[in-house]
């Protein structure tokens, strides 16, 4: 440690009183913190940070992004996992946003891939403006490749926690074209954060990216590793890595095994406390939970059963936590839902826990108190050579120096993994060779060079041949490659230009006589979805062949429609597609669909994506579950269907599902513009093609990825916005599913004040505390006021991003203003914000629609206001009476927009998509997009796109900015 700062440190007064962790009043610094502030992490010199787990670096990200907001810059923080990300933005949320965000929540801003919102639960309408962004880096990728790679970025400071992440076997490339793409457009300051990065690798990745290498191997607080076989023990320590201790003896009565390793270390006089036990397969951590429980926990005092789990929905996983948590024992593992693996680390957290059986989830770089860690097995299967083969040493190492973290009382920790014979105890070895690490391998490789070329030519940043071979041919891998294996490296070339024709093909790019290239609309769709581009054309493909099944599915004002039979398709072509099958995947089903059949889909098969399903019905068995999901089948019964079936691997395909069907939209939605000439368009989408027929289909395939989000049926999706950021209760999805098995699934419904609606309600709240009257009450109020409290918070949050503007006032009157003065403010913004109309209905002409609006470079539009008093909503028969005035007026061709004030009723969306010439806004919406298309982060041409695809046009669904 060292107890003094390094001259000449650049961090502010502000800085050192908040962001430094004093000891007696001096600072108290790590040999990493030193080392990084005396190469200038405080000044804004850019460095990558190599040290062991546990010697601050998460301190070093902090001091490069205090300097940077203090600076002025915008910063974003990238991490591995959804998990991390989400303790990291609730750890700034503290350490940051009073200091250095002045308490603005919109200043900081978290984005994953399942959602994009700033510290006020609001969503960001540009995360990449944000002071601070916290973000994922593929979310990051995305992000950057949608709006368009800014050409300079020397006013962003980039912090990359988990860098060794560039050399992932499947995640990798992205990483890598994501470093590039920054790289090649600069920064004020980079940081690079890794604990297992061999130093050749780290030189040689710090020279790619032009950084100062900062490399401490000493740990602040040493770990010692015990190799235990049936009759000896082989040891190592970090403060003396280059010994290793041989044949030392077997603690007396103790086995080579977790269960008798755990019992040893219990009975220790100061025990290391909490104790981890790292797991290769799920599975093992429900059993060896089970066992130890089993053999030990009639010699520990039980505790309260767990309550914590009561909120959530029944799982057959929180059963047993609830029951295991009471003996300080918990598991933690991928097929616990996030709430439930929330609850088992805040217990780690408030030292309520002595020991937890984990799989890798809970090394993914997050701070617990860990005291040691056991290695049940340090094998994992391996598809491809069939059998189990041992874990590389950087992350043996990554998952074992969670323990003995700076900052907790341990002086040091012990990590303890068995060898069970002469061969394993030859492989084992290697983890006592502290300094061995492998190398890190390239991961950008031809295979994958035509979604590489598309996201690059997407985001503007190539726009030839020759800059393509230049970005890509300049990237880590390449260097890599062609030190290592210049005969391959020699094809790249000829790779890269097969990948590209394969683009063109497609007419996902054109490239002019003279080289220049660029994507066409349906090109970009397909770059900015994340999405491997031959997943794009089979899901096009098969949306352009298929929809007029899928349209007939659609329900109208006087038929149900089959909403079941569409969304079991298209969650089955999500499942077939090359995301999750195939050699090239990048999601995975869950094993236990691929057992037996549990749905005979043979009623579907004439319209699958595989007509021949029985031969991969694993994407059946996934799309059942998935239908099952949105209509409200509970995780619990989900699980039951299929033996190893658990509620996290069900939500895991879900969210995947939800990703893809973002992307589809999107593709769609590209696909079905008219103002695209045919030129632009890949063959399948040919003259035959009715586009207004596929028009009909983004806005329900959106609704369904929300749906798939929040596990609910459509006419009660609406009652989760009712869950408004620091509202004093939230209604749970078990809540909404019994008021709706119940009839009571309208607003109108749930807001009944009479003694009937109360009791019902009160019955339904019956756990809630302080009591079910008050929760009772809460709703009734909260859905009395829903459309009021939407419209409050839309117009304080425009109003201070209005409030430099001479015209700011509009706003205040847009959301106040009915009738015909709201008509009068809403004419004063056209002009406002240069946007040519004429107002049809002038009181001369018998139910004339109000206004025909000519945004620039797109068909006109005809839009009707709506505006409701007392907050009532806009129904099914007030929302359609523009089609029918259009007609009457000779505009039965344009495309109509009713705008309703404040909002429409949540029935109508679904209903009115199978018309094809009609979608409703919310003013609360539109108010987003005016105040964006004013900020001029919004095109006019964007807008018409918003407002002209059938059903909802929400403020969610508005492009980010695009950067010239």
């Amino acid at each position: 440690m060292k107890f003094e700062f390094p001259e000449n440190h650049g961090l502010s007064q502000k800085t050192v009183e908040r962001l430094v962790f004093k000891e007696n009043g001096r600072p108290a610094l790590s040999n990493a913190q030193f080392a990084a502030l005396s190469a200038g992490v405080g000044r804004g010199e850019s460095i990558l940070v190599v040290s062991p787990t546990s010697t601050g670096k998460t301190q070093i990200a902090l001091w490069g992004i205090a300097n940077s907001l203090e600076s002025g810059c915008t910063t974003v923080y990238l991490v591995t996992h959804r998990a991390l990300a989400k303790q990291k933005f609730e750890d700034f949320k503290t350490l940051l946003l009073p200091g250095h965000l002045s308490n603005n929540g919109s200043n900081l801003v978290i984005a994953t891939g399942d959602y994009v919102e700033d510290a006020d639960g609001e969503q960001s309408k540009d995360p990449l403006g944000a002071p601070l962004l916290v973000a994922t880096y593929e979310k990051y990728l995305a992000l950057l490749s949608a709006a368009g790679v800014p050409s300079d970025m020397r006013r962003s400071v980039i912090i990359c926690d988990e860098i060794q992440l560039v050399g992932d076997n499947h995640r990798g490339q992205n990483v890598e074209v994501l470093l590039a793409l920054l790289r090649n457009a600069g920064w004020k300051q980079f940081v690079g954060l890794s604990a297992v990065l061999q130093h050749k690798d780290a030189a040689d990745l710090a020279n790619w990216l032009g950084v100062t290498l900062v490399v401490e191997h000493a740990r602040e607080k040493h770990l010692r590793y015990e190799c235990w076989t049936p009759n000896s023990i082989a040891a190592s320590n970090t403060e003396t890595p280059d010994s290793i201790a041989e044949g030392l003896p077997l603690p007396n009565n103790v086995k080579s095994n977790p269960i008798s390793a755990i019992n040893f270390l219990l009975n220790q006089k100061n025990p290391l406390l909490p104790i981890i036990v790292f797991c290769m397969k799920k599975q093992d951590t429900y059993d060896l939970s089970k066992e130890y429980l089993e053999q030990y926990k009639k010699n520990v005092k039980k505790g309260q059963l767990s309550l914590v789990f009561d909120d959530l929905p029944e799982t057959t996983a929180n059963a047993f936590l609830a029951e295991s948590m009471a003996y300080r024992v918990a598991f933690h593992n991928a097929d616990l839902t996030d709430d439930e693996r929330n609850i088992v680390e805040q217990h780690l957290l408030n030292r309520q826990l002595d020991i937890v059986f984990a799989t890798s989830t809970l090394a993914a770089g997050v701070n617990f108190p860990l005291g040691a860690a056991i290695f049940a097995e340090w094998k994992r299967w391996d598809a491809n050579s069939r059998s189990y083969i041992p874990i590389e040493s950087a992350e043996f190492h990554n998952m074992a120096g969670r323990v003995g973290r700076m900052g907790f009382e341990h002086e040091h920790g012990r990590v303890i993994y068995f060898a069970k014979s002469d061969y394993e105890v030859s492989h084992a070895r290697k983890y006592l060779n502290l300094g061995a690490l492998p190398a890190l391998q390239p991961r950008v490789n031809p295979q994958r060079f035509d979604q590489l070329a598309l996201q690059l030519t997407s985001s503007g940043l190539c726009s030839s041949r020759s800059e393509l071979e230049v970005l890509i041919f300049a990237t880590f891998s390449a260097l890599k490659e062609q030190d290592k294996n210049p005969q391959s490296f020699a094809k790249w070339p000829q790779n890269l230009s097969i990948s590209i024709d394969n683009l063109l093909s497609k007419v996902f790019l054109i490239e002019s006589s003279s080289g220049v290239l660029k994507a066409t609309p349906i090109g970009k769709a397909v770059g900015y979805s994340g999405l491997m581009p031959e997943t794009c054309t089979f899901l096009l493909e098969y949306i352009v062949s298929k929809a007029q099944v899928l349209i007939n599915c659609l329900p109208t004002a006087s038929q149900n429609g089959e909403i079941e039979k569409l969304a079991f398709l298209l969650f089955n072509t999500c499942l077939s597609s090359a995301e999750f099958r195939g050699s090239s995947q990048t999601r995975h089903l869950p094993w236990p669909l691929e057992k037996s059949i549990i749905f005979d889909a043979e009623c579907y098969s004439s319209d699958l994506a595989e007509p021949i399903w029985q031969a991969d019905f694993a994407s059946t068995n996934g799309a059942k579950l998935t239908c099952e999901w949105i209509n409200g089948a509970e995780l619990k019964n989900l699980e039951g269907l299929m033996q190893g079936l658990s509620a996290g691997m069900l939500l895991e395909m879900f969210r995947n599902i939800a990703w893809v069907l973002q992307g589809l939209s999107a593709i769609v939605t590209a696909a079905a513009d008219k103002r695209v000439v045919s030129a632009l368009r890949p063959e399948i989408l040919n003259s035959e093609v009715n586009l207004d027929d596929l028009a009909k289909l983004p806005r329900l395939i959106h609704r369904l990825s929300i749906r798939l989000s929040e596990g609910l049926p459509d006419d009660v999706l609406w009652m989760m916005s009712l869950n408004q950021p620091n509202s004093k209760f939230r209604i749970t999805r078990t809540e909404i599913l019994a008021f709706k098995s119940i009839g009571y699934s309208s607003p109108e419904k749930i807001m009944q004040g009479s003694a009937d609606a109360d009791a019902i309600r009160a019955s339904i709240f019956s756990k809630a505390k302080p009591n079910p009257q008050t929760k009772s009450n809460w709703l009734r109020d909260a859905c009395r006021e829903w459309k009021s409290t939407q419209r409050q918070r839309a117009k304080e949050r425009h109003l201070k991003r209005a409030s430099r503007c001479s015209n700011a006032d509009v706003v205040e009157r847009f959301y106040s203003s009915k009738g015909t003065d709201f008509e009068k403010v809403f004419e004063e913004i056209l002009k406002i914000l240069k946007i040519d109309f004429e107002k049809l209905d002038d009181k001369n002409k018998v139910g004339a629609p109000d206004y025909l609006v000519k945004l620039q470079g797109s068909p006109e539009l005809i839009i009707e206001l709506k505006s409701k008093d007392n907050d009532k909503l806009v129904d099914y028969n007030k929302a359609v009476e523009v089609l029918s005035a259009s007609e009457i007026h000779g505009y039965k061709e344009a495309f109509c927009v009713t705008l309703c004030h404040p909002g429409v009723d949540p029935s109508v969306p679904l209903v009115i998509a199978s018309c094809g010439r009609l979608s409703v806004v919310e003013s609360t919406d539109l108010g987003e997009g005016l105040l964006r298309l004013c900020e001029n982060t919004l095109s006019q041409q964007q807008l018409w796109q918003w407002l002209a695809s059938p059903g909802q046009a929400l403020a969610a669904d508005l492009p980010f900015r695009e950067y010239a």
